[in-house]
């Protein structure tokens, strides 16, 4: 049977270690019916106040600290493959989603990376011009034989004008 000395030292282990405590398969189980017995106590003491609130503050520090881990473990899966230990049923179903979605921002960011490299041309200013508004609402000043990327619809336009030349890479 689960006592508050028991839940304060799993608190304690876990929040002194680096990696994920096993825990008991039924700790939720457990948890829920210490919960129910402290509170079906008709007359509590100020004792049993006082317990119960430092019980909860106790399952939340040992619940962040586990959060915590987790989100760091699945950052690690991601870099080295390997799982981490000692995560229950239910930490399994979060870690999970959560590598997903990092492993998919990740895909995501170094496609968008590589993709923006080999999409932007260069160009050559070949008439200079004073300083102007472009589309984007930035300003700027071109200098012949400039070596610059634009917007699009700015590049669009300078090209037409015969402003701008691209450049072989």
């Amino acid at each position: 049977m689960l006592t508050f000395e028991k839940i304060r030292e799993l608190e304690r282990v876990e929040r002194e270690n680096k990696k994920l405590q096993k825990l008991p398969d039924d700790l939720l189980d457990q948890l829920r019916e210490y919960m129910q017995r402290k509170e079906r106590i008709r007359e509590k003491t100020s004792a049993d106040i006082i317990e119960l609130e430092n019980v909860k503050n106790t399952i939340k520090r040992f619940f962040e600290i586990r959060e915590h881990k987790i989100t760091a473990s699945a950052i690690d899966t991601i870099r080295t493959g390997m799982p981490p230990e000692n995560i229950t049923k239910e930490e399994e179903k979060v870690f999970y989603e959560l590598t997903d979605s990092l492993k998919r921002f990740r895909e995501r960011f170094f496609e968008e990376l590589q993709r923006e490299a080999e999409k932007k041309p260069v160009y050559r200013v070949k008439k200079s011009l004073p300083e102007f508004v472009g589309p984007d609402m930035k300003t700027y000043k071109l200098t012949e034989n400039e070596i610059l990327t634009l917007p699009t619809e700015l590049e669009q336009l300078l090209l037409r004008e015969g402003v701008i030349e691209k450049v072989e890479q």
